[in-house]
């Protein structure tokens, strides 16, 4: 016996999605560490289940590659719409509700092709819990965006300011050891803020480790910067390791995650 997955990746956040639509599905932490394995197996930074409810609306469940269980993810979100879109569940333009364990999400696929789509994720209204939070001697912002973020800013006014790959160096050195900080684990983020609508980012993911990119923390690091002054009104441009990312929060606080998915390839592994 064999499954089905189709692999897709935001901003070279990637994903083995697996359609739980018609038949229930689910895996062991042991088999989700085996499909993720970036030597042995598919490679990924997680997998995504998509199913449906009995009032039909879609759902997502997210578990990282080291077989944990997430709340929410962003990069992960965007491309459940893309795979919606893909397999035309939803049409371009459309905005669809997609349930997640921190609450409904929505998604919006615009400029569709086969292999690259531009998708909006509505993350709901990020909170900062503490801006004056000291870990290992540094400054964090914390912010909850249905799953939990520290953000600590080198504030920077240009990047030639920086030694090389700061903050890069940075999430190495300090995020295993800052990810277990707080009660039940958290996300690591390292910001620089490098104009009045832009910031470099790199984040240290909870269960997963460094990404390419992670869209919550992108999400927390704008609202972060916002809420310290370090940015002026959104949107602004959060750039990764992976691409960049455009993050909006509205008068009402609603924030929205604006950039590309990619189809990467469909396969089968061994159950």
């Amino acid at each position: 016996m064999t499954q089905s997955f189709r692999k897709y990746q935001a901003l070279q956040n990637d994903y083995l999605l697996f359609d739980a639509i018609d038949a229930p599905l689910a895996f062991t932490p042991a088999q989700i560490i085996a499909m993720c394995h970036r030597r042995t197996g598919a490679g990924a930074d997680g997998i995504l289940i998509v199913s449906r409810d009995a009032a039909g609306v879609f759902r997502m469940d997210i578990h990282n590659n080291d077989g944990t269980e997430a709340a929410m993810c962003g990069n992960g979100l965007r491309c459940v719409g893309k795979y919606l879109a893909d397999s035309r569940r939803i049409a371009p333009g459309d905005r669809c509700e997609v349930l997640t364990k921190a609450g409904p999400r929505h998604v919006t696929v615009l400029e569709h092709g086969p292999d690259v789509s531009r998708v909006i994720a509505g993350l709901g209204r990020p909170r900062v819990l503490d801006d004056r939070l000291v870990l290992n001697d540094l400054a964090f912002v914390h912010v909850d965006v249905g799953n939990p973020h520290i953000v600590h800013f080198f504030e920077a006014t240009a990047p030639r300011e920086l030694a090389p790959g700061w903050n890069l160096q940075m999430a190495l050195s300090l995020g295993p050891e800052l990810e277990h900080a707080l009660e039940g684990g958290v996300n690591v983020g390292f910001a620089v803020p490098t104009g009045p609508a832009e910031l470099d980012l790199v984040v240290w993911e909870r269960g997963a480790g460094f990404t390419q990119a992670c869209g919550t923390g992108a999400t927390a690091a704008v609202t972060a910067a916002l809420h310290l002054g370090h940015v002026g009104k959104s949107p602004i441009r959060v750039l990764q390791n992976g691409g960049i990312v455009d993050v909006t929060l509205d008068d009402d606080g609603y924030a929205t995650l604006d950039g590309p998915a990619h189809f990467v390839f469909a396969g089968t592994l061994p159950d």
